[in-house]
């Protein structure tokens, strides 16, 4: 045993504390009560310290408390050892128990010297009473502001509620989180059977892709994109509406969600095709119209719209014409015409809406030259005040027309000198007549008189187609019938021939001839109805003249002169006769490029034929 307490030297032999005490009662049971007391006390401190720690996990430096209860317990635990010393003197043990105390209380201390400075900037009461009023504060305005938001949600919801646009929401996968009344009414579902489901099957299986191919380019910068697809309601019915998709990002613009506005457009689209149609149908018109229709703007001076026409009229391109701008006008009006239209376009101030205005102006084609245009133009646009803006025309292509009139105008001059002309060469031709006429008077040889008659009688019958045609409308058609008709009547007053004892038959058709062949036809009848007035009816011999013009297959102009008088002898041929009228009639057939045959049977005949020349 003696080896045992010779391990531990603080088991060597001293005396029990008591004996400081003399053992009294009083005394030592004062210092028992007192460190009993304390350890007690000690030891419930730490507990408390410890519970409240435990319970309060927000108590900042909670290891400090920990630090402070285990120096209390190591306090309490060396009253407990001088309790312990008065009986026994395990001195050693005892300041073991205060070493390891000291261990801890220099610890504690050490680790709370840097602590304070942490534990001072911990708030004070007061600003810990100021930082629960604000927060009270701001707590009772979140309060408010949640209320307002509550009544706000509740307002907006009756909104969305009460809209008649078909309103949801749906997530990336195409969930759909919300849809309101409109929507479930429209598509004939209830909320519940829709929220939950994805929105493709009320999507035309066509679009679907479509759709989904707009959503996936909404982004951050893109948040909006407007989509016009089919839909499927219900009852199977097909319609088109048009929704306005916007895209809601998280803080990383991530897509989370997605809002649809949507509403039906079938009847809209629908009225917008037609519009279209009517517009392509109109612009078609314009377009295939073989007139020019243009818009002018007043105000900018500039043509706001053309036609395909004006391009093909006038050569220029359309964009060739929107890069002229205000200088259209001076670029493509003639400046004679320039003038004018300025002076025209100050009518467009003062001119009512259903006004048409006419005028002529020139325009140069890309060419150089300048064509003729004829245009109606009416007011087609104001502005707001009233004012005259845009006007509305159409110009036709009048140059062959223009051309048509000067030809005719350089035509008439000439018809009017081609009159004069043939009226002075009929006088003329009238004063050789006369001075021939005058001849025979003087002469007695009966031979020359006849001669004279007959040479009156060419120039009588050259003289007639020229006063004809001078008379006439039409310089370039000789009344063929009418003409051979005069030249025969007037042969017969020339010869003192009764019209009753010898008849005159014409055939005449109204054959178009030029001004030479028609005189080289009035010659041959003159020498031939010349002839059988003079030798055909002798002693006043009764009978008849016949003349007959026609065309044959539409090649050939027959001229056919006979009579039923004493004719020819049968040997006769014109050919080796001696009249001066026969050999006339020859060089005027041959200048016809014609053929001549003659008859005898029952009277002379003489049949001309030529080739028609249509003048």
């Amino acid at each position: 045993m003696q080896v045992v307490w010779s391990i531990f030297p603080f088991h060597a032999v001293f005396i029990p504390h008591g004996h400081c005490y003399l053992w009294k009662p009083g005394l030592v049971w004062l210092h028992i009560a007192s460190d009993l007391l304390t350890a007690l006390s000690y030891y419930s401190i730490p507990l408390t310290l410890l519970y409240f720690v435990r319970k309060r996990q927000d108590v900042p430096f909670g290891w400090m408390f920990q630090c402070f209860s285990a120096f209390i317990v190591a306090c309490g635990t060396t009253h407990f050892m001088d309790i312990w010393t008065i009986w026994h003197p395990t001195y050693w043990l005892s300041g073991g128990v205060k070493a390891a105390t000291a261990s801890v209380s220099i610890y504690t201390a050490v680790a709370l010297v840097p602590l304070v400075p942490k534990a001072l900037s911990l708030p004070s009461p007061a600003q810990l009473e100021a930082a629960n009023r604000e927060l009270e504060k701001e707590i009772a305005e979140r309060k408010q502001v949640e209320e307002f938001l509550r009544q706000s949600e509740a307002r907006y919801r009756a909104v969305v509620e009460d809209q008649t646009e078909l309103i949801c929401r749906f997530l990336p996968d195409g969930t759909l989180t919300f849809v309101n009344e409109a929507y479930c009414r429209y598509f004939g579902k209830t909320q519940d059977s829709l929220i939950g489901q994805i929105y493709a099957p009320v999507i035309y299986q066509d679009d679907i892709e479509h759709v989904q191919q707009k959503l996936n380019t909404l982004d951050a910068k893109n948040p909006v994109v407007t989509i016009v697809n089919r839909v499927v309601r219900s009852n199977g019915e097909i319609r088109t509406h048009e929704w306005i998709n916007r895209v809601i990002l998280d803080h990383d613009d991530r897509r989370i969600e997605f809002q649809a506005v949507g509403r039906d457009v079938t009847e809209l689209k629908q009225t917008e095709s037609a519009l279209q149609e009517s517009q392509r149908f109109v612009q078609k018109i314009a377009d295939t119209a073989p007139v020019i229709l243009y818009v002018y703007d007043l105000i900018e001076q500039r043509n706001a719209y053309i036609n395909r026409e004006f391009t093909d009229l006038l050569g220029y391109t359309a964009d060739e014409v929107r890069e002229m701008a205000q200088a259209v006008l001076p670029t493509l009006l003639h400046p004679d015409d320039l003038a004018g239209l300025q002076k025209f376009v100050q009518q467009w101030e003062t001119a009512k809406d259903n006004d048409i205005f006419q005028l002529e102006y020139r325009m140069k084609h890309r060419n150089g030259t300048w064509q003729y245009f004829q245009c109606r133009e009416t007011l087609f646009a104001r502005t707001a005040d009233g004012t005259p803006k845009q006007i509305l025309g159409a110009a036709v292509d009048v140059t062959d027309r223009k051309l048509i009139q000067q030809l005719q105008f350089a035509l008439k001059e000439k018809e009017v000198l081609l009159k004069e002309v043939h009226h002075r060469v009929k006088n003329n031709l009238q004063i050789i007549y006369s001075l021939l006429r005058l001849q025979q008077r003087r002469l007695k040889d009966e031979k020359a008189i006849d001669t004279l008659l007959d040479s009156q009688n060419r120039i009588k019958a050259i003289a007639l187609i020229h006063e004809k045609l001078y008379r006439s409308e039409n310089l370039s058609d000789v009344d063929l019938p009418h003409y051979i008709t005069h030249i025969a009547t007037g042969l017969f007053g020339v010869y003192r021939v009764n019209s009753e004892w010898v008849r005159l038959e014409t055939q005449i058709e109204p054959i178009p001839l030029d001004i030479d062949t028609a005189i080289l036809c009035g010659l041959i009848v003159n020498e031939l109805v010349s002839n059988s007035l003079k030798y055909a009816f002798p002693a006043d011999q009764t009978g008849k003249i016949c003349i007959k013009i026609y065309l044959k297959n539409d090649e050939l102009v027959q001229l056919h002169v006979n009579d039923n008088g004493v004719g020819f002898p049968t040997d006769f041929d014109p050919a080796d006769s001696n009249s001066l009228g026969l050999k006339l009639v020859m060089d005027l057939v041959e200048q016809l490029e014609g053929t001549l045959v003659s008859a005898t049977q029952q009277g002379a005949e003489f049949k001309v034929s030529f080739p028609w020349r249509k003048p």
